[in-house]
Protein backbone atom coordinates (compact mmCIF):
# COMPACT_ATOMS: atom_id res chain seq x y z
CA UNK A 1 0.00 0.00 0.00
CA UNK A 2 1.27 3.48 -0.85
CA UNK A 3 2.82 5.26 2.13
CA UNK A 4 0.39 8.18 1.95
CA UNK A 5 -2.60 5.84 1.76
CA UNK A 6 -1.36 3.99 4.82
CA UNK A 7 -0.90 7.29 6.67
CA UNK A 8 -4.47 8.36 5.90
CA UNK A 9 -5.84 4.94 6.79
CA UNK A 10 -3.98 4.78 10.11
CA UNK A 11 -5.06 8.31 11.01
CA UNK A 12 -8.71 7.49 10.36
CA UNK A 13 -8.41 4.31 12.44
CA UNK A 14 -7.59 6.43 15.49
CA UNK A 15 -11.06 7.98 15.12
CA UNK A 16 -12.66 4.57 14.45
CA UNK A 17 -13.34 5.46 10.82
CA UNK A 18 -12.71 2.93 8.04
CA UNK A 19 -12.82 3.64 4.29
CA UNK A 20 -11.98 1.25 1.46
CA UNK A 21 -8.78 1.73 -0.51
CA UNK A 22 -10.52 3.17 -3.59
CA UNK A 23 -12.11 5.89 -1.47
CA UNK A 24 -8.79 6.57 0.26
CA UNK A 25 -7.12 6.99 -3.14
CA UNK A 26 -9.85 9.39 -4.28
CA UNK A 27 -9.26 11.46 -1.15
CA UNK A 28 -5.58 11.68 -2.04
CA UNK A 29 -6.42 12.52 -5.67
CA UNK A 30 -8.45 15.47 -4.39
CA UNK A 31 -5.55 16.60 -2.22
CA UNK A 32 -3.04 16.26 -5.07
CA UNK A 33 -5.26 18.37 -7.31
CA UNK A 34 -5.65 21.01 -4.61
CA UNK A 35 -1.87 21.38 -4.40
CA UNK A 36 -1.57 21.45 -8.20
CA UNK A 37 -4.10 24.30 -8.41
CA UNK A 38 -2.51 26.00 -5.42
CA UNK A 39 0.55 26.76 -7.53
CA UNK A 40 -1.65 29.14 -9.56
CA UNK A 41 -4.35 30.32 -7.17
CA UNK A 42 -4.42 30.59 -3.42
CA UNK A 43 -6.42 27.65 -2.07
CA UNK A 44 -4.45 26.65 1.03
CA UNK A 45 -1.59 27.90 3.17
CA UNK A 46 -0.50 24.31 3.78
CA UNK A 47 2.39 23.30 1.53
CA UNK A 48 3.16 19.75 2.69
CA UNK A 49 1.17 16.78 1.43
CA UNK A 50 1.61 15.00 4.76
CA UNK A 51 0.26 18.04 6.57
CA UNK A 52 -2.59 18.20 4.09
CA UNK A 53 -3.53 14.58 4.84
CA UNK A 54 -3.86 15.46 8.51
CA UNK A 55 -5.22 19.00 8.51
CA UNK A 56 -7.42 18.82 5.41
CA UNK A 57 -8.52 15.20 5.03
CA UNK A 58 -8.50 13.76 8.56
CA UNK A 59 -9.84 16.96 10.09
CA UNK A 60 -12.76 16.87 7.64
CA UNK A 61 -13.50 13.15 7.72
CA UNK A 62 -13.88 13.09 11.51
CA UNK A 63 -17.34 14.57 10.83
CA UNK A 64 -18.45 11.25 9.29
CA UNK A 65 -19.19 10.13 12.85
CA UNK A 66 -21.66 13.01 13.18
CA UNK A 67 -23.42 12.91 9.80
CA UNK A 68 -26.47 10.71 10.28
CA UNK A 69 -28.70 12.60 7.84
CA UNK A 70 -28.72 12.39 4.02
CA UNK A 71 -28.09 16.05 3.21
CA UNK A 72 -25.64 18.64 4.45
CA UNK A 73 -24.84 22.30 3.86
CA UNK A 74 -21.22 23.44 4.24
CA UNK A 75 -20.80 27.22 4.54
CA UNK A 76 -17.63 29.23 4.01
CA UNK A 77 -16.11 26.11 2.52
CA UNK A 78 -13.06 27.61 0.78
CA UNK A 79 -11.46 24.91 -1.37
CA UNK A 80 -14.15 22.43 -0.32
CA UNK A 81 -13.38 21.54 3.27
CA UNK A 82 -14.98 19.58 4.83
CA UNK A 83 -17.55 19.23 2.03
CA UNK A 84 -15.47 17.44 -0.63
CA UNK A 85 -13.86 14.79 1.62
CA UNK A 86 -17.31 14.03 3.06
CA UNK A 87 -18.86 13.79 -0.42
CA UNK A 88 -16.09 11.43 -1.57
CA UNK A 89 -16.44 9.25 1.52
CA UNK A 90 -20.24 8.90 1.38
CA UNK A 91 -21.84 8.98 -2.10
CA UNK A 92 -25.30 8.83 -0.51
CA UNK A 93 -24.73 12.11 1.34
CA UNK A 94 -26.00 15.08 -0.67
CA UNK A 95 -23.58 17.94 -0.01
CA UNK A 96 -24.17 21.59 -0.87
CA UNK A 97 -20.98 23.66 -0.62
CA UNK A 98 -21.20 27.46 -0.41
CA UNK A 99 -18.27 29.79 -1.08
CA UNK A 100 -18.28 33.44 -2.20
CA UNK A 101 -14.83 33.40 -3.88
CA UNK A 102 -15.28 32.39 -7.50
CA UNK A 103 -11.86 30.81 -8.09
CA UNK A 104 -12.38 28.47 -5.13
CA UNK A 105 -15.78 27.39 -6.45
CA UNK A 106 -14.22 26.85 -9.89
CA UNK A 107 -11.80 24.45 -8.24
CA UNK A 108 -14.65 22.65 -6.50
CA UNK A 109 -16.53 22.32 -9.79
CA UNK A 110 -13.39 20.90 -11.39
CA UNK A 111 -13.14 18.31 -8.61
CA UNK A 112 -16.83 17.47 -9.02
CA UNK A 113 -16.28 16.76 -12.73
CA UNK A 114 -12.94 14.98 -12.43
CA UNK A 115 -14.03 12.68 -9.58
CA UNK A 116 -17.64 12.29 -10.76
CA UNK A 117 -19.09 13.61 -7.49
CA UNK A 118 -22.74 13.83 -8.45
CA UNK A 119 -23.65 14.27 -4.77
CA UNK A 120 -21.70 17.56 -4.54
CA UNK A 121 -23.31 20.90 -5.44
CA UNK A 122 -20.85 23.83 -5.27
CA UNK A 123 -22.55 27.25 -5.12
CA UNK A 124 -20.77 30.55 -5.75
CA UNK A 125 -22.67 32.88 -3.43
CA UNK A 126 -22.80 34.28 0.06
CA UNK A 127 -24.68 32.37 2.75
CA UNK A 128 -27.06 35.33 3.09
CA UNK A 129 -28.11 34.85 -0.55
CA UNK A 130 -29.38 31.29 -0.08
CA UNK A 131 -33.13 30.87 -0.26
CA UNK A 132 -34.66 30.26 3.19
CA UNK A 133 -37.14 27.93 1.45
CA UNK A 134 -34.38 25.31 1.29
CA UNK A 135 -33.60 23.83 4.70
CA UNK A 136 -30.91 21.39 5.81
CA UNK A 137 -30.81 18.95 8.73
CA UNK A 138 -27.04 19.40 9.13
CA UNK A 139 -24.91 22.50 8.52
CA UNK A 140 -21.13 22.52 8.90
CA UNK A 141 -18.74 25.44 9.19
CA UNK A 142 -15.10 25.97 9.99
CA UNK A 143 -14.01 29.00 12.01
CA UNK A 144 -14.75 31.57 9.30
CA UNK A 145 -16.82 33.86 11.56
CA UNK A 146 -17.68 34.35 15.25
CA UNK A 147 -20.18 31.81 16.56
CA UNK A 148 -22.97 34.35 17.09
CA UNK A 149 -22.61 35.49 13.45
CA UNK A 150 -22.73 31.89 12.21
CA UNK A 151 -25.89 31.29 14.26
CA UNK A 152 -27.49 34.31 12.61
CA UNK A 153 -26.52 33.06 9.14
CA UNK A 154 -27.78 29.50 9.58
CA UNK A 155 -31.00 30.33 11.43
CA UNK A 156 -33.15 30.53 8.24
CA UNK A 157 -31.48 27.44 6.72
CA UNK A 158 -31.46 24.85 9.51
CA UNK A 159 -34.46 22.57 9.94
CA UNK A 160 -36.26 22.35 13.26
CA UNK A 161 -34.34 19.75 15.26
CA UNK A 162 -31.35 20.20 12.94
CA UNK A 163 -27.69 20.33 13.96
CA UNK A 164 -24.90 22.83 13.38
CA UNK A 165 -21.41 21.30 13.49
CA UNK A 166 -18.66 23.85 14.09
CA UNK A 167 -15.02 22.89 13.59
CA UNK A 168 -12.76 25.05 15.71
CA UNK A 169 -8.98 25.22 15.96
CA UNK A 170 -6.73 25.26 19.00
CA UNK A 171 -6.63 29.07 19.02
CA UNK A 172 -10.43 29.35 18.84
CA UNK A 173 -11.32 29.17 22.50
CA UNK A 174 -15.06 28.66 22.50
CA UNK A 175 -16.69 31.24 24.75
CA UNK A 176 -20.35 30.42 24.91
CA UNK A 177 -21.02 33.42 27.15
CA UNK A 178 -20.80 35.71 24.12
CA UNK A 179 -23.38 33.66 22.22
CA UNK A 180 -26.02 33.28 24.93
CA UNK A 181 -28.31 35.93 23.46
CA UNK A 182 -28.10 34.46 19.94
CA UNK A 183 -28.63 30.93 21.30
CA UNK A 184 -31.79 31.93 23.09
CA UNK A 185 -33.07 34.12 20.26
CA UNK A 186 -32.89 31.35 17.65
CA UNK A 187 -33.70 28.36 19.86
CA UNK A 188 -30.20 26.84 19.78
CA UNK A 189 -28.47 24.84 22.49
CA UNK A 190 -25.07 23.19 22.75
CA UNK A 191 -25.52 19.42 22.86
CA UNK A 192 -21.88 18.35 22.58
CA UNK A 193 -18.44 19.91 22.84
CA UNK A 194 -15.77 17.43 21.75
CA UNK A 195 -12.04 18.20 21.99
CA UNK A 196 -9.48 16.03 20.22
CA UNK A 197 -5.93 16.07 18.90
CA UNK A 198 -4.84 15.40 15.34
CA UNK A 199 -2.87 12.14 15.38
CA UNK A 200 0.46 13.18 13.84
CA UNK A 201 1.07 16.80 14.84
CA UNK A 202 -0.88 16.74 18.10
CA UNK A 203 -2.70 19.94 17.05
CA UNK A 204 -5.73 20.56 19.21
CA UNK A 205 -9.18 20.75 17.67
CA UNK A 206 -12.76 20.86 18.84
CA UNK A 207 -16.18 20.14 17.41
CA UNK A 208 -19.09 22.10 18.78
CA UNK A 209 -22.47 20.51 18.11
CA UNK A 210 -25.34 22.96 18.39
CA UNK A 211 -28.87 21.68 18.02
CA UNK A 212 -32.00 23.60 17.16
CA UNK A 213 -35.03 22.93 19.31
CA UNK A 214 -38.17 21.57 17.68
CA UNK A 215 -40.84 24.25 17.44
Amino acid sequence: MEKRTEKLKSGLAIFDISLDELVLQRQLDFLDEMFRWNARINLTAISSLDEGIEKHLLDSLILLSYCRERSLLDIGTGAGLPSIPLAIADPNLQVVSVESVGKKINFQKHIRRSLGLENLTPLNCRVEDLSPDRNFPVITARAFAPINKILELVEPLLTDGGELLLLRGSRDEVSLDQTEVAMGKYGFRVTKQHSYCLPFSGSQRQILKISRSLK
